[in-house]
């Protein structure tokens, strides 16, 4: 059993350290947003579902209002749940305060608010914290006589879809009444009824007996019940007149009345007014309310509004016909034994009650109830929708294959056994869609890097998460979502992130303003981020080193039948950030000493001008230039040094390769590699590079030194269960 608690005011958690058989389990936490917790139809129908859920799969959190009155604790423990209560909602800045630092505590995935067009609020707070998964439920409807809430109502409704990502009502009538129409016609709109135990609300002859009895009502009165707090929208005071009207007809008739509220005193007052106290009796709130049906020969509930009635529901249940108000919706007739009447004139109201007593049915058990509102099937839906695995799209804004693209692919790949997780590559599929078959990669492909392309992508694969890999890549993003979490990754410390420019002013001011957070490949590559020291508090910003599955890359390797045998590998775009005209000034150096076979894997907008160059110092029997290759790593696997000639990186892909190949690593000395490689190995000028080189060439001793050095760096760098777990930390 999961430990219970519940916090006042603030929203902080305790620290509660899991049991291992806790673990094993592992059940979605949901956050179920309740409001101020008083007893109504909402909390009855959330706990009836709490009550049937496997909870070794599905636990819920409940988040209360600091002056709830009726919150079941002790049941709430008993099943493993947990209560927490926050600043009420009228406390605004307080409450959104204390349910961000609540979802931020406990990593929540899911939220689901319950509290109408007031979920805005806590959604804005989840979107905030980074919950993926945000749940807005209409399980209310509104009317013209409110018409100063209503004011308030039809502002919030305009932001009902800001800061959801799913929409789900009791109802169509509730549906179309927070989300719209057009939203509910295009079917996005998950009708959840407000479904109950059957057998626990089931007609029992001898509770109707007992109870009778103890309420002094003998077997032949009619009696007509109402369930529901004493407030303007169940219309008591309607109820009151039209009992009035029944019982001159038949003074016998008793009307019980269950639930409090604050129009209660109004409604007494009333009632003794009407000389009716004989005859109407105030029960209050009960828990045998499921007892107290069978009590009843006909049920009221003349109510102004209604998304869909529990009350309602629970009364066909137990056989009784209901005399529903037209304005709650049709689809409350669970059982065909509903009736429906205009409150606008008692009189017809009257009679329509007249008619359903009169038409009742004297063998309550002997309906046919609709499956949509069983509890046992209903339940099912739900689970599985909690269960479902999270949506991630990896935004690339190239159609090449480099570092970038190569730690995306591992992303997915790490996490395709992953049951909560299901992931895509989005980009033009160009150059690397021969790198991305070889891999097995899932595509979602873009016609064009733009944002029409990408919202017509993110409508097709609806992702919950946009894991963008490069600054253009979230830039994008931002400005095509505002549901789906966004993460930036910054793979490489490009030059306009390490100064004030327009790239990394945009950055800063607005594109941290619409993420959940960032991922930096090395401590070098963040802490020389201009802004560095200006991130918000707020805005997780986490140095996760790219790693390397060796076994993977070895698998890949496999497929290439040719045979390579090189001394020297290059292996990164010719581009001027790789500087490869240096590097083939250096083979030029070390060939001066002795000869050497060369391998440059990569492609560029420099090829041409390293071709000229490898044919002005005749290096053309030396270097082989396999331009851009989509498996490199057989090339890899067979040569003796990796030589990287960057002018900076976040954390070179490449360097890790040859790490869990096994392969010496001599480099320039830029960010990421200063964090892992040994300095004697980073050369700051060429005669650096030519000596190093060649004493790693000519010693086996060296050579075997520096492997059984990467043997454990691969260990410790390569940490395919550690990276898997900070990337799922952040998804979540």
């Amino acid at each position: 059993m999961r430990l219970w608690f519940y916090v006042k005011n603030n929203g902080k958690a305790q620290t509660h350290k899991m049991s291992q058989t806790e673990k094993s389990k592992k059940p979605v936490i949901v956050a179920q947003i309740m409001g101020k917790w008083i007893g109504g139809g909402v909390e009855s129908v959330i706990m009836n579902y709490y009550r049937h859920l496997d909870h070794t799969k599905i636990q819920f959190d409940f988040i209360c209002d600091e002056d709830s009155t009726r919150i079941p604790y002790d049941e709430i423990k008993k099943l493993g749940g947990r209560v927490f209560l926050v600043p009420k909602y009228q406390k605004l800045p307080q409450y959104l305060k204390a349910l961000e630092d609540l979802f931020r505590k406990n990593h929540y995935r899911i939220v689901h608010s319950n509290v109408n067009t007031l979920s805005v609020f806590p959604l804005y707070a989840a979107k905030k914290a980074g919950v993926p998964i945000r749940i807005s439920h209409s399980h209310s409807t509104s009317n013209v006589r409110e018409w100063k809430r209503n004011i308030i109502k039809n502002i919030l409704r305009t932001f009902s879809k800001r800061y959801a990502t799913d929409y789900f009502a009791c109802s169509e009538l509730a549906g179309r009444y927070l989300f719209g129409s057009k939203t509910f016609d295009r079917g996005e709109v998950k009708i959840i009824h407000n479904a109950i135990d059957l057998d626990k609300f089931k007609f029992d002859p001898i509770a109707r007996k007992n109870l009778r009895k103890e309420l002094g009502i003998d077997d032949e009165t009619i009696v007509i019940g109402h369930v529901g707090r004493f407030v303007q929208t169940k219309n008591h005071h309607f109820l009151i007149y039209a009992f009035k009207k029944y019982h001159n007809k038949n003074p016998n008739a008793k009307l019980l009345l269950i639930g409090t509220g604050p129009l209660e005193e109004k409604i007494k007052a009333k009632v003794k007014k009407l000389n009716l106290e004989d005859s109407v009796l105030f029960l209050g709130q009960r828990n045998d309310t499921n007892k107290l049906y069978s009590v009843m020969d006909i049920f009221c509930l003349p109510s102004l509004y209604e998304g869909l009635p529990v009350a309602g529901i629970e009364a066909q249940a137990a056989g009784l016909p209901c005399v529903y108000s037209d304005k709650v919706t049709i689809e409350a007739d669970a059982a065909n034994n509903a009736y429906y009447a205009s409150i606008k004139n008692i009189y017809s109201y009257l009679q329509t009650l007249e008619q359903a007593i009169a038409n009742r049915v004297k063998n309550h058990n002997n309906i046919k109830f609709s499956k949509h509102f069983q509890i046992s099937s209903n339940v099912n839906i739900l689970e599985k929708f909690y269960q479902q695995p999270l949506r991630v799209m990896h935004l690339i804004s190239t159609d090449v294959f480099s570092g970038a693209e190569n730690v995306a692919c591992q992303i997915i790949n790490l996490f395709k056994d992953n049951q909560e997780y299901i992931m895509t590559y989005c980009t033009i599929i160009g150059k690397n869609k021969e790198a991305l078959e070889c891999r097995g990669i899932n595509t979602t492909e873009l016609d064009r890097f733009n944002l029409k392309s990408i919202k017509k992508a993110c409508s097709s694969f609806k992702p919950n998460i946009i894991h963008a890999h490069d600054p253009k890549a979230a830039i994008a993003a931002v400005l095509t979502n505002n549901k789906q979490n966004i993460i930036s990754h910054i793979h490489s410390n490009h030059r306009y992130m390490r100064k004030i420019t327009l790239k990394s002013l945009i950055y800063h001011f607005y594109i941290e303003k619409h993420i959940i957070g960032i991922i930096w490949v090395s401590n070098s590559a963040r802490d020389e981020y201009v802004f560095a020291k200006n991130i918000p508090k707020t805005l997780p910003s986490y140095v996760i080193q790219n790693v390397v599955d060796g076994n993977q890359l070895k698998s890949i390797a496999k497929t290439d039948k040719n045979n390579y045998n090189f001394d020297i590998i290059f292996l990164g775009r010719l581009e001027d950030v790789k500087d490869p005209l240096r590097f083939v000034k250096l083979i030029e150096k070390i060939k001066q000493h002795q000869e050497i076979k060369v391998a440059m894997v990569g492609d560029g907008s420099l090829r041409s001008q390293v071709e000229e160059e490898i044919n002005k110092l005749s290096l053309n029997k030396n270097i082989v230039l396999f331009g851009n290759q989509v498996n490199p790593y057989k090339i890899l696997l067979n040569s003796k040094i990796l030589v990287i000639t960057s002018k900076y990186e976040g954390m070179p892909m490449n360097a890790l390769e040859a790490i869990a190949c096994n392969i010496p690593v001599v480099s320039t000395p830029v960010d990421g590699l200063l964090d892992i490689i040994d300095r004697k190995y980073l050369c700051k000028t060429d005669q650096d590079f030519v000596e190093i080189i060649l004493k790693i060439l000519n010693s086996e001793e060296v050579r075997k030194h520096y492997k059984n050095k990467l043997s454990v760096l691969d260990k410790k760098l390569n940490n395919t269960v550690d990276f898997s777990n900070s990337v799922s930390r952040l998804y979540n």
